[in-house]
């Protein structure tokens, strides 16, 4: 079967960078089709929306500027799934905020790289598809956990999710569960876990979207709670969750939510943390079996090295007492030399008594890292 060609609308008042980005994709093997403000663009999006598989927009521009092109893209049902690019050079954290909140999927910032611009493009259509299929997933699934669920109030949900994490052996396992409760509420979320070497993003929606890795990132900083109009960002030292519809039209239901989501968060981190101390734990366990190897093979040199200096200096004292019948010396010259070797040989036996002590102390360190081993 033949690959689709997939079709890219760019939207860009500046008809240099209009040209060069249109260039760029054809040579990338994309169909492009281009407008100069938003008001044209959406024209063409409401004409054919399945025809259009990604969307890349400045965001000044005349007529409707970017944000508006997008809020009306993505607030309709037959176009809110095209993954949508902003290309801008407004980068603070306000801005992202902004097209985060009309829903983007991606920003890059200006002047762009075209290697970046391919990769960036290749990657959310990638995720498109994937989403598509876990989509259908996550239907099933959901189904499946809200007849499973047993208890009726939020807190008891919480109470249940802890419960159901005790089994948990990966962080995977834990968003599994923790969206299970937030799909109960109606919720859509994504869900991020630092730790000391990587992070693990997870989306009750299929994919967690660049801009909303951005995002997250960004607002780590902003507090406990961090709230923008329907979104809310819960901050803990392990982990960030994203919350994208809360009932902000229900002030009572957004209070009793966000007391849940608090709720539910400490059980995340308790189970987070838990992990997290396992895998340090087998880590330790490594790192411990690593370093007594290490020190048991320099305990088999060392060993060898005393042997082999015991058995060089006797030698040498052998040789010597036959080559003095060669050298014609005197009784008291052959006395003279045979005290100078002796001595050293008294002196290289004092040189490892004291290597001896060295050597006790060395099998005290390897003495408690097999204790800690044992209570790790």
């Amino acid at each position: 079967m033949e690959e689709k060609t997939h079709r890219v609308l760019v939207v860009e008042d500046d008809a240099d960078l209009l040209d060069m980005h249109s260039l760029h994709l054809i040579s990338l093997g994309y169909d492009v089709l281009s407008a100069e403000n938003g008001a044209i663009a959406l024209e063409l999006v409401k004409g054919s929306p399945e025809s259009i598989d990604i969307i890349l927009a400045d965001i000044v521009m005349p007529v409707m500027e970017g944000y508006a092109f997008c809020q009306a893209v993505k607030s309709d049902f037959e176009s809110q799934d095209i993954p949508f690019i902003f290309i801008s050079s407004l980068i603070s954290l306000e801005e992202k905020l902004k097209g985060f909140e009309v829903g983007a999927d991606d920003y890059i910032a200006k002047p762009i790289s075209p290697e970046e611009l391919g990769l960036k493009i290749k990657k959310l259509l990638e995720l498109r598809a994937e989403n598509k299929e876990l989509q259908q997933q996550l239907s099933e699934s959901n189904s499946v956990a809200m007849q499973a669920m047993t208890y009726s109030s939020d807190l008891g949900q919480v109470l249940e999710f802890y419960k159901n994490t005790l089994d948990a052996v990966n962080f995977e396992e834990i968003a599994r569960l923790l969206f299970d409760v937030t799909n109960n509420y109606g919720l859509k979320c994504s869900l991020k876990i630092f730790t000391r070497d990587k992070a693990f993003s997870f989306s009750s929606q299929g994919v967690v979207s660049p801009l909303e890795e951005s995002v997250i990132d960004l607002s780590r900083s902003k507090g406990r709670f961090f709230d923008f109009n329907a979104r809310t960002i819960i901050n803990y030292a392990d982990f960030s969750l994203l919350v994208k519809n809360m009932p902000i039209e229900a002030e009572e239901r957004y209070g009793i939510m966000k007391d849940s989501l608090g709720n539910l968060c400490d059980a995340v981190e308790a189970r987070v943390k838990f992990l997290m101390y396992e895998n340090a734990s087998i880590q330790k366990e490594q790192i411990i079996n690593a370093v007594i190897g290490m020190m048991d093979e320099v305990d088999k040199q060392f060993g060898e090295m005393q042997e082999a200096n015991t058995n060089v200096i006797n030698s040498m004292l052998d040789n010597l007492d036959e080559a003095m019948l060669d050298l014609g010396l005197t009784p008291a010259q052959e006395d003279l030399v045979r005290a100078i070797v002796v001595e050293g040989r008294e002196r290289s036996k004092r040189t490892l008594k004291r290597a001896d002590v060295i050597y006790d102390k060395f099998e005290a360190v390897k003495t408690e890292l097999d204790n800690a081993l044992e209570n790790k």
